[in-house]
């Protein structure tokens, strides 16, 4: 391969390192007609960071299937793997997604970098609001139950989730926790984590349905993707377990009309559902204007007897969202983004951006 004289390997070295110390979740190599473009995902956004040669582009993309041995001689399917990269300005390995598709105009790479180095830990570093913090908190302290964690890729759902879980494990001696994913974001000490093949044999039905038989306590889903998950992961809930799902849904409205498309009964639904959390991630205003860092906006519901009781009459998602701003101290996404705001932690724009023009 013709990459001039670039130092192939030092250029992935120096572009990798760039990506760590700017806090980049995602690093992205993309073929143009005669260029490759390399940007950064930076607090939810794409950033460019150069546009390189062609040769030197294909190079960088042929280098990174090396180190996670794919084969460089397939230019023609996508692939997938892993790779533990030594990064020099931070003296430690840390590992890699990449994966790789064909293009128009070549390979096109995208790499995911260890949550660890971007994504908060533990729920003080979460900086939820007190509804969150509150249910989250009446969750952990609950003996049955799911709670439903929703909102879009990259609205950090699996670290909330990952925060409750250690919390979980860090409070109660002796709980058996067991975690569905794909694919597991980051190692969780001292709890058992399986990586499911959503199109191959080990889906998330018969992970999970094989996994009842474990003795497990705390269940975490990575998603509920089709009705029969669902189904599973309802049963298991009304069994004595207690489970985490993300979800894919707009808010804890949407979450509910989901299940029930997903012809879950409603008096199943209101009987093992404990709450429902909604998240979207917001760019933090600095003093000096610009964006640094991000937060998050939250709507949480908690399951009471009188939302139970709209749940089971197989309701509409505007009966729902009624039912839920009846209760005390009740704030939507759309609420939670205008506090932040008059918080002065971030401003209308980004807002607007991620939540859209909506009345709180």
């Amino acid at each position: 391969m013709d990459t001039g004289e670039t130092d192939i390997p030092r250029l992935v070295e120096q572009i990798l390192s760039e990506a760590v110390a700017k806090n980049a979740s995602d690093l992205h190599v993309e073929p143009e007609a005669d260029s490759y473009t390399v940007r950064f995902r930076i607090d939810g956004l794409l950033t460019p960071l150069r546009v390189i040669p062609a040769p030197a582009g294909r190079g960088i993309v042929n280098r990174l299937m090396v180190l996670a041995e794919l084969l460089t001689y397939r230019l023609d399917v996508p692939q997938e793997g892993r790779a533990n990269v030594k990064i020099e300005s931070i003296g430690r390995g840390v590992d890699l997604r990449i994966a790789v598709m064909p293009t128009t105009h070549g390979l096109r790479a995208a790499i995911r970098l260890p949550a660890e180095l971007t994504q908060p830990r533990s729920l003080d570093a979460l900086q939820l609001d007190p509804q969150a913090s509150g249910l989250i908190e009446a969750f952990i302290r609950s003996d049955t139950g799911a709670l439903l964690i929703t909102g879009p890729a990259g609205s950090g759902k699996t670290t909330t989730a990952y925060a409750i879980l250690e919390a979980i494990r860090d409070r109660a001696a002796g709980v058996s926790i067991v975690s569905l994913e794909d694919p597991v974001e980051r190692d969780l000490r001292g709890i058992t984590q399986i990586a499911v093949q959503p199109f191959g044999q080990l889906t998330y039905a018969t992970a999970l349905r094989s996994m009842l038989r474990q003795d497990p306590q705390v269940l975490m889903l990575g998603e509920i993707r089709d009705a029969e998950t669902a189904s599973i992961a309802i049963q298991a809930a009304l069994s004595g377990h207690r489970l985490i799902c993300t979800f894919h849904a707009a808010d804890p409205a949407g979450a509910i009309v989901r299940l029930l498309e997903m012809k879950i009964e409603p008096y199943q639904i209101a009987s093992s559902v404990f709450g429902i959390l909604s998240i979207r991630l917001l760019r933090r205003t600095s003093t000096n204007g610009a964006y640094a860092g991000r937060l998050p906006a939250t709507e949480a519901v908690r399951m009471t007897d009188a939302v139970r009781k709209v749940v089971a009459d197989n309701p509409s998602a505007e009966q729902l969202r009624a039912s839920y701003a009846a209760a005390p101290g009740y704030q939507s996404l759309a609420g939670a983004g205008q506090a932040l705001v008059r918080q002065g932690l971030t401003d209308q724009a980004e807002v607007t951006r991620v939540l859209g023009q909506v009345d709180p």
